[in-house]
């Protein structure tokens, strides 16, 4: 017979977690399958592009339920958390100051609710777990269940798309946004099999998994996303035990062997033909003629964002408001985002938004730093410095961007320790 608590549990699982996983399901779908081809063109029936607009009531959901099953829990989770709530609150404020209010108003008001949802699904996830390392599970299983199609949307595609030629050739058009959550399979994979006492089979289907995922992320032609991937797979095993500081010893004999100048050009060249390739190439100065332009780009486009939080430094222009900080453009490319989420956030919400940002980063480490758990440290540092490296080159602060979900729910999962300490 099942007790309270099991039922609670249960419903918590149904009505809490289902919907995060929904979440992420419907945003990963909404760069893919509900409004692309398999190639690439925007002509899905119309029903598929509604579709992603139920994530517009997955917070309301979650909110509401958790009101529902314990008002007094609820109103303590957020009343203890006041700086994620009030962040939410100066970002809406934001848009209500902002001159589209209609628009920008939407964008603050889901922007709330998804923070004080995410901090929901935290808060009661820890509280139905028992130990540390069981919410820690927890949360881990919930992005990996919520991550897990685009696992199958990319092995799909290298399937039906082959990925062998030419410099311009990258799997489906759209799936360069697909290796923001597939890095982050990339990831849980290799944590999976590091940390958890799996069998020989389910860890070497981690691995298989975790290959697949850098393949796949090579192809997508998005280098940053790479980079958090293999470096996320080389902390794992930091501090090193003497097989791995055999293997790493051998592997740099190889490649010292290997390379024929300082530039290791010869193993450039040894990767599979892409457009990725081609831009590792070009970074590494190997393409006559052609220099490394997207980060200068983005430069660029941080410096018309930077101007105009100078014009409204208090609560900036409002959340997305994109097509208005880049009025100023004169290339006809009205509308391009931050590409720069701590940019963005300065822009668009102005020093109000930034330093609640701060001070709830500032809190999060504080309740990380309080667990004196070096195994968790670690692990939470593996998560979190992914969500550093991608924020940097691309903006991710509102609900509907596909790397919004990751970076909220792992900023915030150090506030389910306060819960388990109690």
């Amino acid at each position: 017979m099942l007790t309270a608590k099991q039922i609670v549990a249960r419903r918590i699982r149904n009505n809490v977690i289902f919907p995060v996983i929904l979440f992420f399901f419907l945003t990963i779908g909404n760069y893919s399958f509900f409004r692309y081809s398999i190639y690439g063109i925007e002509n899905v029936p119309v029903y598929l592009k509604l579709a992603p607009y139920i994530r517009l009531f997955i917070p309301a959901w979650i909110i509401g339920y958790c009101l529902r099953i314990n008002p007094k829990l609820t109103s303590r989770i957020l009343t203890d958390n006041f700086d994620i709530v009030l962040l939410g609150i100066s970002w809406m404020i934001s848009s209500l100051l902002s001159l589209d209010v209609a628009s920008y108003l939407f964008y603050g008001t889901w922007t709330l609710f998804s923070l004080m949802s995410i901090l929901l699904f935290i808060s009661y996830s820890s509280i139905i777990s028992g130990t540390k390392s069981e919410f820690l599970l927890t949360t881990l299983n919930v992005l990996w269940a919520g991550n897990f199609v685009i696992l199958i949307l990319d092995i799909a595609t290298i399937i039906f798309m082959k990925p062998h030629g030419g410099m311009y050739q990258i799997i489906f058009s759209s799936n360069t946004f697909w290796a923001y959550p597939t890095m982050v399979l990339g990831i849980l994979a290799v944590l999976k099999m590091r940390f958890t006492t799996e069998s020989l089979f389910k860890k070497v289907y981690f691995l298989c998994i975790f290959l697949v995922c850098v393949v796949t992320v090579y192809f997508s032609a998005r280098r940053s996303p790479l980079f958090a991937l293999i470096l996320a797979s080389i902390l794992i095993f930091i501090p090193p035990k003497t097989p791995q500081i055999l293997i790493i010893t051998s592997l740099f004999i190889f490649f010292y062997i290997l390379l024929s100048s300082s530039t290791g050009e010869k193993v450039i060249k040894s990767l599979p033909d892409s457009y990725m390739k081609y831009r590792i190439e070009r970074m590494s100065g190997l393409i006559k003629g052609r220099k490394e332009t997207s980060y200068s780009e983005r430069q660029k486009i941080w410096k018309i964002y930077l101007n105009r939080f100078y014009e409204k430094p208090v609560f900036g222009e409002g959340l997305a408001s994109a097509q208005r900080i880049n009025s100023v453009r004169t290339d006809n490319r009205e509308g391009i985002s931050a590409h720069n989420t701590f940019i963005g956030l300065l822009a668009e919400t102005g020093l109000s938004g930034a330093f609640l940002m701060l001070v709830v980063l500032g809190r999060n480490f504080y309740f990380l730093v309080k667990t004196v758990n070096a195994k968790w440290i670690k692990i939470y540092i593996i998560l979190f410095i992914p969500t550093l490296i991608i924020n940097w080159v691309e903006y991710n602060l509102i609900p509907g961007q596909i790397f919004f979900l990751y970076t909220m729910v792992i900023w915030i999962m150090p506030r389910g320790l306060q819960n388990l300490s109690r």
